[in-house]
């Protein structure tokens, strides 16, 4: 019985240490992907305020209280 208890724990540590060695790839891919997502949200241009486009410039159907 100790034996078996023995194997299962070596089985066990080699499992851990894999997943171990896969969590470390995956925080590297996840930081990469946030440095990527961020130098895109630089590069695209403020949005203007909804103050500065004219009703109707943006294609939305005009207010009820325009309308009458």
């Amino acid at each position: 019985m100790t034996h078996a208890l023995r194997r299962e724990n070596a089985q066990l540590r080699q499992a851990n240490s894999a997943l171990v060695v896969e969590n470390i790839a995956f925080q590297r891919r996840l930081g990469e992907a946030h440095y990527r997502v961020t130098a895109l949200l630089e590069k695209i241009p403020a949005l203007e305020s909804a103050a500065a486009v004219p009703d109707g410039a943006d294609g939305a159907a005009p207010d009820v209280k325009d309308a009458q």
